[in-house]
């Protein structure tokens, strides 16, 4: 069992929640559904505070490539990766072709976007070719994050067709959105990190607070205030099951254990409302990093080794208990399947910027299972790629 003193977080984790919180700090305007188009706030602050982490402050500086625009790119469009530390630190959502390859364009966020995208985390592309965006990053009045819909293809000028806040609070950490996903009814689910929460709006939502919670007490944390992450990624099945990939802590002040968590919600929303834990790791130090449903009904989950820095992609069958038929070969964070199930394309990086090294970085192409590197993005403009979506979606 590995043990990181003072918590992972506190090196890095923690410091946003304390950033973002800060940011949302001494606004007196109550949360309401009036607002028409959230600003970004975490930028300036963040900027401020991280260059203290070495090799992070000159990237944080750097801008999205845009790319020239036209129909051509639109056809090729088919790979969306999410990187939060671009735009200092407002992010952006850039796209490429089936292949990887060049950046196409960025659909970045800023003080005066009207993109919608505020801190990006994590995506999905639902049935409907919808892009979907959970944005960490709190506005003015006091959301904790907003989920954005938007048309595919995108283009450097997109805007939001739809977008959902999360109200859910956490003020001893700063709770922030991390991922979204949806069923096949059209429910849609954003974890809510530092809490032990997942947000969830109903089916027709449109540019609306949360329709209510569920609440994942196997991811409450040690400590005060909390130090694990709780939710962090999510998935459903095609019966409307909510699967929960998140973090919790045991131990005491100065010396906390963090571990990984596979938890199931049957029925999700629809259901008792009480979750049962399907894996916990609790031989190393891990942050539960991604979690999708492959083309077999198996859950495929990727944990990234903080002591190691690895990542891996393991593939568990229903009822999802016991040890992985298959890992893959490969470095695989937040991640999404191709449309056959044959491959899947994740982030190579961490879900936090402040765990980034002074490396280049990209999205990657990975075969499954088992692993194998098939293709990769350029690493020109990307810094912290921890999701990507592909359309078609599985």
């Amino acid at each position: 069992m590995g043990t990181l003193d003072f918590g992972r977080n506190a090196l890095g984790l923690g410091v946003v929640a304390a950033m973002l919180a800060s940011c949302a700090a001494g606004t007196s305007n109550p949360v309401s559904m009036t607002a028409s188009q959230p600003q970004p706030l975490v930028s300036n602050r963040l900027a401020r505070l991280l260059p203290r982490v070495p090799g992070v402050a000159a990237d944080a500086a750097r801008q999205a490539r845009w790319g020239s625009w036209a129909s051509r790119d639109a056809a090729k469009q088919a790979v969306y990766v999410a990187d939060p530390s671009l735009n200092g630190y407002f992010g952006a959502i850039c796209y490429y072709a089936p292949v990887g390859g060049t950046q196409l364009g960025c659909l970045g966020g800023g003080s005066s976007s009207t993109s919608g995208i505020n801190f990006p985390q994590g995506t999905w592309i639902d049935g409907s070719k919808h892009l979907w965006v959970a944005n960490g990053g709190p506005d003015a009045s006091g959301y904790a994050g907003q989920v954005t819909e938007y048309d595919l293809p995108l283009t450097a000028s997109s805007q939001p067709i739809n977008t959902l806040y999360s109200t859910v609070s956490n003020p001893s950490e700063g709770a922030f959105l991390d991922y979204v996903c949806g069923d096949k009814n059209g429910t849609i689910y954003a974890t809510v990190l530092y809490t032990d929460k997942i947000a969830v709006w109903s089916a027709g939502t449109k540019n609306g607070t949360q329709t209510s919670t569920l609440t994942d007490l196997h991811l409450s944390s040690a400590g005060s205030p909390s130090l694990a992450d709780g939710p962090v990624a999510c998935a459903t099945d095609h019966a409307g099951d909510l699967f929960i990939s998140g973090q919790f802590a045991t131990g005491g002040s100065g010396s906390y254990d963090y571990f990984a968590e596979l938890d199931e919600f049957v029925h999700g929303a629809n259901g008792s409302g009480k979750s049962k834990v399907l894996q916990r790791e609790t031989s190393d130090l891990y942050f539960p990093a991604g979690l999708a449903m492959d083309a077999q009904k198996n859950l495929a989950w990727a944990l990234f080794n903080l002591s190691d820095s690895g990542s891996n992609v393991c593939t568990f069958v229903k009822p999802y208990k016991g040890t992985p038929t298959s890992c893959t070969s490969g470095f695989a964070t937040g991640f999404h399947f191709t449309k056959s199930g044959a491959n899947l394309w994740g982030g190579d990086a961490t879900t936090y910027p402040w765990y980034h090294q002074p490396q280049a970085h990209m999205a990657n192409e990975i075969a499954y299972p088992g692993g194998g590197l098939v293709n990769s993005t350029s690493p020109d403009g990307l810094i912290t790629p921890v999701d990507a979506s592909v359309n078609p979606p599985l």
